[in-house]
């Protein structure tokens, strides 16, 4: 089966609603935990990437080994046609592999933002199959302008771009399709504060998500999904030459 590299960042590591719509594509989860020391695999023993969310800002690459490791191998499966999907911080480290600058935002976000799709993005492979009136959950602090020469594919509702396509087979989402109710649930008992950074009170922020949860399953579908396939199709095709492992 095609092998599907996972770079999980958090120190509590969760698939949430990814898992499901990856699993059902009979994929091989090869799950990476690069806090804990695991090493990037080999671009030529994997057929896809999806690199999640995590506490660490792409703005402090130069003094973090392990990110400035990531981003050049994003940059270098990219340039193999490898496909990716970055997820909030796999998303900022894939922009900023690709010479985007990634910011502080003004005000730390929190909210559901519609997912308005471009006209490039209602052509995508891969966002294309958005459910109709669908919502992302920001949950960041960092933002990232649009990668020279890729694709926006939601409109902008903030400074920072919400999603992009690089090349033929590269992602990055600023917003969290994974989260459930449970990886939720831990955020606010372990980041609370990020409530007053946002401006937002707590009550207000836990009814907005109990009225946009419910529709989070049927959008990781979506894009989890579709991208799983474009991994598969990948997978098809004729080996690739031999890449070195990375640090």
């Amino acid at each position: 089966m095609p092998v599907l590299a996972i770079v999980h960042h958090l120190e509590r590591p969760f698939l949430g609603h990814a898992g499901p719509p990856l699993r059902a594509r009979d994929l091989t989860l090869h799950e990476l935990h690069v806090r804990r020391g695991d090493p990037l695999p080999p671009l030529n023993a994997i057929d896809g990437i999806v690199s999640f969310g995590g506490e660490q800002s792409v703005r402090d690459i130069g003094d973090d080994p392990q990110l400035a490791a990531e981003a050049a191998w994003l940059r270098d499966a990219v340039h193999a046609g490898i496909p990716v999907l970055g997820v909030c911080l796999g998303a900022q480290l894939l922009a900023r592999a690709a010479g985007a600058r990634v910011f502080r935002l003004r005000r730390r976000m929190l909210s559901w933002e519609p997912l308005e799709l471009t006209a490039e993005g209602a052509e995508d492979p891969v966002f294309r199959t958005l459910p109709p009136g669908a919502r992302g959950l920001q949950w960041n602090e960092d933002g990232f302008d649009l990668p020279p020469g890729a694709v926006e594919l939601v409109r902008r509702t903030a400074p920072s771009c919400q999603a992009f396509r690089l090349g033929e087979s590269a992602w990055g989402v600023q917003f969290h399709p994974d989260v459930d109710e449970p990886a939720l649930a831990h955020w606010y008992a372990e980041w609370g504060g990020v409530l007053t950074e946002a401006g937002v009170p707590e009550a207000a922020a836990r009814a907005v998500d109990r009225a946009h949860m419910p529709r989070q399953p049927a959008l990781a579908n979506a894009l989890f999904g579709a991208f799983a396939g474009v991994v598969r199709r990948r997978a098809a095709r004729p080996p690739r030459a031999p890449q070195t492992a990375r640090a």
